[in-house]
Formats: structure tokens, sequence, C-alpha cells
């Protein structure tokens, strides 16, 4: 892809041709249709997350993109190597397979998951002040050519971000690009093209900017759930068996598959009617202390009154949270992170 700047001439060639480059254009009429009908979505139990972002409301493009993280340095800037003033060799500060974004539309934050990239941007030029009109210009005027549209431009309101980190003290830095306690500005776009959704979000002041995007994709299970004799295995060999059991986020209730796997339990038990379990509940270190023990412990309990549920004599099974006592990894990727949210059977 050429750098924004060189695409001047681009950009108004898809203005100009919008009915044969886009697909259902958005109307100003419209586009308050989008932001009535996002605010209007349901919204989870705690009144600030959208439960889901509704996609049909955006316009589809069918604009020229290239190829994945979609954006480029305009000219005279550079994407910047994690922690170095050099050029990134691939165009991205940070990629990660499968990240997430917490994206806000003006009244309610919804959560982005996929293929994740975040772009730090400084001038080619290292002694040059930072223009940072000039790049907001550039890239603003890119994705409304792409017909990604904007969902939000400001200040996230303070006392939003502060309810957002009552879930972990770390969630707006983690997930949401830019410095978002300050007053510069961030925008949030959402494109919907016909190959697939993409979220940006940009931010940017006087000394330096960024920019995150996440491809939008269904996560991929690449763990495969044991079997009762692969536990047995385990358990005889180890005295514990670990297991990624699948929940609702932040919660304590089963999903679909992680039904199964507790069934399998169920079938190692039947089978082996002598072997009594302590069922013990692991998370990583996002969220308190507390909150996170809580959680654990909860989600230990459903394992043990679901096997109970199903016939299990409830005197073989004992239930224990640890919460993030005991991590087997270090908490400092999201792959780490996913390997201690875990439940061990332990033989006693």
């Amino acid at each position: 892809m050429k750098k924004i700047l060189t695409l001047t001439t681009l950009i108004f060639t898809l203005i100009s041709c919008t009915k044969e480059k886009v697909v259902d254009q958005a109307t100003e009429e419209n586009a308050d249709d989008i932001s009535e009908t996002h605010n209007q979505a349901l919204k989870s139990e705690d009144g600030h997350f959208l439960d889901e972002f509704d996609w049909s409301k955006i316009p589809t493009s069918t604009a020229e993109i290239g190829s994945f993280p979609y954006i480029t340095a305009p000219d005279g800037f550079i994407v910047l190597q994690k922690g170095k003033k050099s050029m990134s060799k691939d165009g991205m500060t940070v990629f990660s397979d499968y990240g997430k974004l917490i994206s806000y539309n003006g009244e309610y934050f919804f959560d982005s998951e996929g293929k994740k990239a975040e772009l730090n941007f400084g001038m080619e030029q290292s002694k040059s002040d930072f223009n940072q009109f000039k790049f907001d210009k550039s890239v603003d005027d890119y994705l409304q050519s792409l017909a990604a549209m904007q969902l939000f431009k400001g200040q996230i309101p303070r006392e939003k971000i502060d309810k957002l980190n009552d879930i972990d003290k770390g969630t707006a830095y983690n997930f949401i690009i830019g410095d978002v306690w300050n007053k510069n500005p961030v925008s949030h776009y959402a494109l919907n093209h016909a190959n697939g959704k993409v979220i940006f979000q940009v931010w940017s002041n006087s000394a330096q900017s960024k920019i995150g995007v996440i491809e939008i994709e269904g996560f991929k299970q690449t763990i495969k759930a044991p079997t009762a004799s692969e536990m047995k295995a385990s358990l005889d060999l180890t005295g514990k068996a670990i297991l990624y059991i699948n929940f609702d986020v932040d919660k304590a209730t089963l999903k679909p598959d992680g039904q199964k796997l507790v069934d399998e339990i169920g079938t190692l038990l039947n089978s082996n009617p002598e072997l009594k379990l302590l069922i013990e509940g692991h998370t990583d270190n996002t969220g308190t202390e507390n909150r996170n023990l809580q959680l654990s412990t909860e989600r230990a309990n459903t394992v043990m009154y679901s096997l109970a549920g199903k016939g299990i004599n409830i005197e073989r099974l004992k239930a224990k949270g640890y919460g993030s006592e005991k991590p087997i990894v270090a908490n400092d990727t999201d792959e780490n992170r996913a390997q201690n949210r875990r439940v061990e059977l332990v033989k006693f």
C-alpha cells in the first residue's frame, strides 16, 4: 500500500465514485439511525457495555484496502519499532495473532477480538517536530475514503473510564489505544468491508500518535480437550490433570464445550469408583485479588456440583479456588494468561 498522503488522488476518486466503490453508503439520516441502534442494543448487566456491536447498520465497503493492518504511515512519518526510534520492518509496532480492543460509540463500550496490531508513529526526520494536524488529517481522510464509519471522536468521559477500570485497573490502558486520561481526543472507527470487519482506534498528541487495528474473527481453540483416559494417565503420572474448561466471561457458567469436558470428568470418575478428586480453580492476574479468588472458587464449585448432579457421590469431590495465587507461567502475554486460567484435578 502506498503511503497515505500519496493516495490523495485515489481518495478523491473513491469519494467521487461512491456508487461503484461502496455498497449501501450511509447518509446523514441513517448515520443517526446507526447511533440510535447501537445505543438501543442489548447491554450487559453493568449498563456501560454493549453485549454485541450491531454491524448490520454499518455501510458495507468494497474499497481497495490492501493487506493487514490496512494502513501505513503518511508521507513524512514512520511506524516505529517497539521501544525504538527506528522504522518497523513489518509496518507494525506490536502484532498479536489474537488480541482485543475496547471501543466506544459515544455512550457505550464494546469488545472487538481478533488479529491485532498496534502502530506507533514518529517523524521520518527524527529532529522534526511532530505534525499532529497533518497526521490526523491524513488518517481521517484515508479511513473515510474506505467508508469506515467514525463511531466516536473526542475525549471519553473520565467517569466512563473509571467505570471501565472497575473490571481491572489496567483495562483502559491495555485495551484502548492512547492516553485516555488526558485531553487528547481519540477516534474510533468501524469498517464493514466485504472481505471482513475491522476496527480502528486513532490517538495523537503534539509529540506522537498511535493506531490500533483489530481484524475481527472468532477465537479458534488450539488446546485439545483431554479424554477420560488421558486424564487418568496424567493423574497416575503426576497426581493431577490440568484442564482448560470454558466458562462465560467473568462468570462461573459453563459454555457448551466446557460442559462436555465436565462430562468427560464424570466418565473418568464412573470408570474409577475409588478415585477422589479435589477440583481446583485458577485465574490469571487480570482483575482484583478478591474477585479472582471468588471467581475461581465459584468455577470449581460449578464443576463439582455439575458432577454431583450427574450422580457422582459428592463425598468423592472437593472444590477450592486459588485465584491468581498459583500461576504456571508468567502473566505477561495473552497466551500465558490463557494458560493460567485453568481447572486442575488433584487426587486426594
